[in-house]
């Protein structure tokens, strides 16, 4: 037993995360990196960031190796419990004194931990088991109703916090889940469609050229209108699609009008950065020079200008693959790329290998978590997505995604070297 399950390892899963780690602790220690001449601009922790990213790493490389170790079938079978424990911490951690004026942690002694990174363990883990029944079809009015509640519970207590950012990340494991169960294209583009109409509509209200972009929205909804009229045979699913859609263009903008005041600015610093590069579009101003002024082949580990002058904020986590980038170069941002993209491409290659049901739909989870936080933690360094504090994983500073990080890992080893087990 032993033997074959070395024989089946997967070392090109294992090898792009130990050289993202690196490629994450090298850039923290010249996050670290100060010259005296510089010292009083930089806080003091930020020459801790390597030494205690090392220490999670560390921990993360344990606990990577207990997932893989750990019968795949377990996961399975605590699917329920860790979503109940995942539910009563999130609610605990409502119920604490604020932390940098968000509920986001839990703190015991000198440790930090962020429930809703274990949250994401445990959603994956139960679509995957209820998913993996047979009598689960994803086609099925009561089977999308009840993916949808497991995902909104902790989604709806993570935006509470508030944390709108982590609370995506929910919204994006259910879709590429459910469509490898088996979901029909046009049910999903019923799913998807409301989020669109929520984005436009927010465009159509807020844009920089507030006359021309209702347009836009009119467009679409005229193509929801064409979509359904093509599907009239589905009537029921016709009449949902176009009174969500329409339901979604009235509710939003009263919705906006409760989201935190800082939440709307980074969705408008996104939507139109250029607007106020000295307020709420200055990080992604900033980390557009740094990424460009790194050229084709960077300014040299520990030469980032933009990082020494202190421009460029929060370096050591959101952008921390803008000090990469200037620093490595337009080599070193694309060599990140393709070592996420391995990693990701080989986790897809797996869920078509795995035999046990439960196992290919977490591997499809897993890997859908990766995309989504590389995706939206690269996108907002250049300006194609809004800041939102996802962190880039195995690179971006912090304990409890590093943690999180590396048990997936662990659970694609365990589920690549047992993939003949049914």
């Amino acid at each position: 037993m032993g033997e074959r399950f070395f024989r089946n390892f997967d070392w090109l899963i294992l090898l792009p995360v130990l050289l993202l780690i690196g490629f994450g602790l090298l850039t923290l220690y010249s996050v670290g990196h100060i010259p005296d001449e510089l010292k009083d601009t930089f806080q003091a922790e930020e020459s801790l960031y390597f030494k205690k990213q090392l220490i999670w790493a560390a921990v993360g490389l344990v606990v990577m190796a207990f997932a893989m170790l750990m019968p795949f079938r377990y996961y399975e079978a605590t699917a329920v419990l860790f979503y109940v424990v995942g539910l009563l911490l999130l609610i605990a951690v409502l119920l604490l004194e604020p932390t940098k004026r968000a509920n986001r942690w839990i703190v015991i002694g000198g440790f930090q931990f962020q429930p809703s990174e274990f949250m994401k363990i445990a959603v994956i883990f139960l679509l995957a088991r209820f998913l993996a029944d047979k009598r689960s079809n994803p086609n099925s009015l009561r089977v999308v109703i009840i993916s949808l509640v497991i995902i909104l519970v902790p989604f709806l207590l993570i935006v509470k916090q508030p944390d709108l950012g982590t609370s995506l990340v929910f919204l994006a494991l259910v879709f590429p889940i459910l469509y490898w169960r088996g979901l029909r294209a046009g049910t999903l583009i019923l799913l998807l469609s409301p989020i669109i109409s929520a984005f436009l509509t927010i465009y159509s209200e807020r844009g920089p050229k507030k006359d021309e972009y209702p347009f836009a929205l009119l467009a679409f909804f005229l193509l929801i209108l064409v979509i359904a009229y093509q599907r009239r045979r589905h009537i029921f699913q016709s009449i949902v699609l176009v009174g969500m859609n329409l339901g979604v263009m009235l509710t939003v903008p009263g919705l906006w009008d409760r989201l935190q005041v800082y939440q709307q600015k980074r969705i408008m610093a996104f939507l139109r950065p250029e607007s106020d590069i000295l307020g709420t579009g200055w990080q992604v101003y900033q980390s557009k020079v740094a990424i460009g002024s790194g050229g084709f082949m960077g300014k040299k580990f520990l030469h980032g200008t933009q990082k020494l002058l202190a421009f460029l904020p929060e370096r050591h986590s959101d952008f921390v693959y803008s000090v990469l980038s200037e620093e490595l170069g337009f080599i070193g941002a694309l060599t990140i790329l393709i070592l996420f993209a391995v990693f990701i491409i080989r986790g897809l290659n797996l869920a078509t290998k795995v035999k046990n049901r439960f196992a290919s739909i977490a591997v499809v989870g897993v890997c859908s978590y990766f995309a989504f936080h590389v995706i939206v933690n690269v996108g907002m360094t250049i300006g194609l997505a809004p800041v939102t504090g996802l962190p880039l994983p195995f690179v971006s500073y912090g304990g409890s995604s590093m943690i999180v990080s590396c048990f997936f890992v662990g659970v694609l080893l365990n589920f690549s070297a047992r993939f003949y087990e049914y």
